[in-house]
């Protein structure tokens, strides 16, 4: 043994921990949140409000954009164990979505919409979006690489800032577009948001990593696996890690399939339908409908419907597959809705912001909860030596769900034009 472990004082560790799971998904989410308003409406709109090319494309390809890099980093890392310190792991792509962030900042400030510049901002923007989620991948690989050897509730802070973070994002932009009316403004606002809350990251990674607590448990969980000598694992252990949990795995890879079809990129194109001329009657003000009803909507839903999966876990293991596999239905029933209204050749069914809110609502709850049990009960179906696999693939299918869904949205977009 090592001695009796040390207190986390202050709970600093887990803050620390909790503010990275915030920090990992902060710049992507960040521009996700914005993206309407800023690069859609302000930036690729043409004259008059005549939509583009790049306006009406630009939603789908950088989600597809951004989740590419994402999944090969995450390949990558389970098949081969990424060698350097996991700090330095955590630090290099720190550094890069900060250096990222910057650029996107200078550019928001420096550069204004015109004809001319829409073609290279437009490469320049996707460019930045692919490196921003490589780096990420690797970032977010680390931090629960880290996490594992601490006692469980630490996996659970990053969860948790995970989980925060999209709230946290959809608090600002409702905030911002309150109180400000220039669309770039709110950019600059946003985007030095993102910047400050990864150099908080950073500096506070600084302190944590020094604390006898974070020590003991990191030089704990090396010896450990020092003396079972798990070097890189064989072929074979993958395939008998899939074997016994590729049900769970389909889940949590379903379960993001589902929702990052929909969420954000159709949500944001399914106006209020309204007559020629006819005045906003609704209750929520217009340019907060699409920032209360899906973003705040679907980030807060989330997150209570993952916090329920602590208390409730109903359906077992083997039953799972049957929630998740009914989730589907929710892609024609927005597809229903008045989405893309200015490409669809579909009738609209359902044309009230009161089939769109509650619809919003059970998807992200739904989401929230199936995907947190799905992650829970992935390495309680394999063998204990295999658990560590077992959580690495449920987060590559995390990731390839998400992938496949941005795919699936160039899909979605064709078939309500056919």
């Amino acid at each position: 043994g090592m001695g009796s472990a040390p207190r986390d004082v202050g709970w600093l560790v887990y803050f620390v921990l909790l503010l990275n799971g915030l920090g990992v998904l902060l710049p992507w989410n960040m521009f996700m949140t914005i993206a309407p308003q800023y690069y859609v409406t302000y930036w690729f709109t043409g004259p008059n409000g005549t939509s583009t090319d790049y306006s009406v494309q630009f939603m789908a390809t950088s989600g597809l954009v951004a989740q590419v890099p994402n999944l090969l980093v995450n390949i990558v890392n389970i098949f081969l164990v990424i060698g350097g310190s996991l700090l330095l792991r955590l630090y290099a792509p720190l550094i890069l979505n900060c250096l990222n962030v910057l650029i996107v900042l200078i550019l928001v400030v420096a550069v204004d919409p015109s004809e001319d510049a829409m073609g290279w901002f437009y490469i320049v923007t996707l460019v930045i979006v692919a490196v921003l989620n490589a780096s990420n991948g690797l970032y977010q690989n680390t931090i629960f690489g880290i996490c594992s050897d601490f006692p469980p509730q630490y996996t659970n802070a990053v969860v948790l800032g995970n989980n925060v973070c999209g709230i946290f994002i959809a608090l600002i932009n409702i905030a911002c577009t309150e109180i400000f009316d220039n669309v770039k403004t709110i950019a600059i606002i946003y985007f030095s948001i993102s910047l400050a809350s990864l150099v908080a990251c950073a500096v506070l990674l600084v302190f944590g990593t020094r604390t006898p607590f974070y020590k003991h448990y990191i030089a704990a969980g090396e010896k450990a696996r020092a003396e079972q000598s798990t070097e890189k694992p064989s072929f074979t252990q993958y395939v008998e890690c899939f074997k016994s949990c590729w049900v769970q795995l389909f889940c949590v890879f379903f379960t993001f399939f589902v929702s990052l079809s929909l969420f954000p990129s159709v949500m944001v194109k399914i106006p209020v339908m309204m007559e020629e001329g006819e005045e906003w009657s609704f209750f929520i003000p217009e340019k907060q409908y699409v920032n209360l009803t899906t973003f705040l909507n679907f980030n807060l839903f989330a997150f209570l419907g993952s916090l329920a999966a602590n208390f409730i876990q109903f359906p077992s293991e083997r039953f799972l597959w049957i929630p998740v596999l009914a989730r589907v239905l929710f892609i024609p029933f927005f597809m229903f809705m008045n989405y893309s209204p200015e490409t669809r050749t579909w009738a609209v069914l359902l044309d009230s912001p009161w089939y769109f809110i509650p619809a919003v609502t059970l998807l992200a709850l739904s989401h929230g909860y199936l995907y947190s049990l799905g992650m829970m009960y992935t390495p309680k179906v394999v063998p204990p030596h295999l658990s560590m696999i077992a959580g690495k693939a449920s987060a590559m299918c995390l990731i390839l769900g998400i992938t496949c869904a941005c795919a699936f949205v160039f899909a979605i977009e064709a078939m309500i034009r056919s």
